[in-house]
C-alpha cells in the first residue's frame, strides 16, 4: 500500500433531480404548473475528446459545461441531465420533461447518475512502549535474554508484523528505564524516566530495526539497565500521542517483565511496602490514557509481573473490560503470538466514505475488490460499523493488506447522503 493515506474511488449514485429542480426554479419554476410534456432541462456540452484534451467524459472532473463531451458540469463533475432509459438518453442533446423524472421502474432510478467520490483508508497509530530495565537481561529461552528475544521478535524481516503492516499502521517505539529515579540530590534531580524513541510514521520498520539493533563495537547501544518507572513512562508517551495530529485510532503496547517502581522511589517494587502504591500509579496512568482515547495492551515478558497487577493493567487499558486479555509470554512462540494478536486487533481495514449511509441501507451497497464482489455481512466480506465507515473483514482485509490494487463501492443514490467538502 502507499505510504500516504490511501485514497480510492467509490461509484456512488447521486440524485440530480433536486439539482435540476433548483435550476428550473430560477428559470421556469419547478412545480409552477407547466403543462405536461413541457421541457425543463436540456443537456449541454458537446466537445470532442479526440481533439481536445480538456474534454471529459461523464463522471470525470470539470470546471464548465464546455469541458464535458455530453451532459453538464455539475458539482465539479460531468453528469448526464437526462434519464438513461426510455424518455431520454444520457449524453444526447435531447430534452426531457419533468414527467420523465418519475420512477416507473423501482430497480432503476432514472434521476441518478454515477459519480466518482473520494474515500480514505483509516490508518491506526501504535506506540510500542518497552521496558528496558536490568531484569530484561535475564535468560528467557535458548540462551537468549528476554531483551534479545523481544528485539529479535520485533525486527524479524520474515515474520514480524511490524514488517508485514509497515505501510498500513504507523508504528513508533519508546524504550523506558531510569538510573535510580530522580536520585537523592533534590537540587539537581536525575532525568526520569529515561526514554529513547523512534518517532511515529508509516514505513518505519527499517528505522525501528536499525534503532533496536544499533551497536557500538560488538555491544548493543540499547540494552537492559536500570529501573522500571512504568507510570511516568506511560504518562510521557500519552502526552506525545495526544500531540500527534494524524487521524485514526491511537494505542499503546506495553511490554514489561516486572512490577513497576517510580521516579520518586526506584525501589518501590516487589517486596517493598510501597509496591502496591507503585502498581496503582501504573494502573492510574493506563486509565488516564484510555480516558484520553488511547487504549493500552499489556504483555508480560516472563512471569515476574504479579498476575493480579497484570490483569488490572489490561482491564484499565481497555476502559474497564473485565474480559480484557493480559498476555504472559513464557517462551518465544508465546511472545510472537502475543504481539501478533495485539497488533492484529489494532490494524484496520476501515474506509471513511465521503457520505453517510443508514444501517437499513447499508446492505444495498456493492463492494468490489480486484473485480470480485464481496458479500455484505459475511465474515470474509464487508460491513458498516457506523454510517460513514466501510469495513472489510477476514480474507478481504488480508487481501487489502497484501496490496490488492482495486477497490470500488457503489450505493443507490437514495441510499447515501453526500458530505460536501
Amino acid at each position: 500500500m502507499s505510504s500516504l493515506p490511501v485514497r480510492e474511488r467509490i461509484n456512488l449514485g447521486l440524485a440530480v433531480a433536486g439539482l435540476a429542480c433548483a435550476g428550473a426554479l430560477l428559470a421556469l419554476g419547478c412545480g409552477s404548473g407547466a403543462p405536461k410534456g413541457t421541457s425543463l432541462i436540456g443537456s449541454v456540452g458537446g466537445c470532442d475528446p479526440a481533439v481536445d484534451q480538456n474534454c471529459h467524459a461523464l463522471g470525470e472532473g470539470c470546471k464548465s459545461d464546455a469541458e464535458c463531451d455530453s451532459g453538464s458540469c455539475t458539482g465539479g463533475a460531468c453528469v448526464s441531465v437526462g434519464p438513461t432509459g426510455g424518455g431520454g438518453s444520457a449524453g444526447s442533446d435531447e430534452l426531457f420533461s419533468a414527467d420523465d423524472l418519475k420512477n416507473d421502474r423501482p430497480d432503476e432510478d432514472p434521476s441518478c447518475v454515477d459519480l466518482d467520490v473520494n474515500f480514505q483508508r483509516i490508518t491506526p497509530t501504535v506506540m510500542l512502549l518497552i521496558d528496558q530495565s536490568g531484569s530484561m537481561g535475564q535468560n528467557f529461552e535458548d540462551k537468549k535474554t528476554r531483551w534479545d528475544t523481544l528485539r529479535l521478535t520485533l525486527t524479524d524481516q520474515n515474520n514480524s508484523l511490524l514488517k508485514k503492516l509497515d505501510s498500513s499502521v504507523r508504528f513508533g517505539v519508546t524504550l523506558y528505564t531510569s538510573s535510580g529515579g530522580f536520585g537523592s540530590n533534590v537540587d539537581a534531580p536525575r532525568t526520569c524516566p529515561e526514554l529513547q524513541s523512534v518517532g511515529i510514521q508509516l514505513d518505519n520498520f527499517d528505522q525501528i530495526s536499525a534503532f533496536l539493533n544499533l551497536k557500538n563495537g560488538s555491544a548493543y547501544v540499547y540494552g537492559p539497565k536500570g529501573d522500571t518507572p512504568t507510570a511516568e513512562s506511560v504518562d510521557a508517551v500519552v502526552k506525545s500521542l495526544r500531540a500527534y495530529q494524524e487521524d485514526g485510532p491511537k494505542s499503546i503496547i506495553l511490554a514489561t517483565d516486572g512490577d513497576p517502581d517510580t521516579c520518586k522511589d526506584p525501589n518501590a517494587n516487589a517486596g517493598s511496602p510501597k509496591a502496591d502504591a507503585s502498581k496503582q500509579l501504573s494502573v492510574d496512568a493506563v486509565t488516564h490514557a484510555y480516558e484520553a482515547g488511547i487504549p493500552t495492551h499489556i504483555i508480560s515478558v516472563g512471569n515476574q509481573v504479579t498476575a493480579s497487577h497484570l490483569k488490572a493493567l489490561a482491564v484499565a487499558g481497555s476502559g474497564g473490560d473485565a474480559n480484557a486479555v493480559a498476555y504472559t509470554a513464557l517462551d518465544t512462540s508465546a511472545l510472537v503470538a502475543a504481539f501478533d494478536a495485539i497488533i492484529g486487533s489494532v490494524r484496520t481495514c476501515d474506509f471513511t466514505l465521503q457520505g453517510t449511509v443508514t444501517a437499513a441501507n447499508a446492505p444495498r451497497g456493492k463492494v468490489v475488490l480486484d473485480g470480485q464482489a464481496l458479500t455484505f455481512g459475511d465474515a470474509n466480506g464487508w460491513e458498516m460499523p457506523d454510517q460513514q465507515t466501510v469495513r472489510l473483514q477476514g480474507s478481504a482485509c488480508e487481501r487489502v493488506e497484501a496490496d490488492a490494487s482495486g477497490i470500488s463501492m457503489k450505493f443507490p443514490c437514495d441510499a447515501i447522503t453526500i458530505i460536501p467538502r
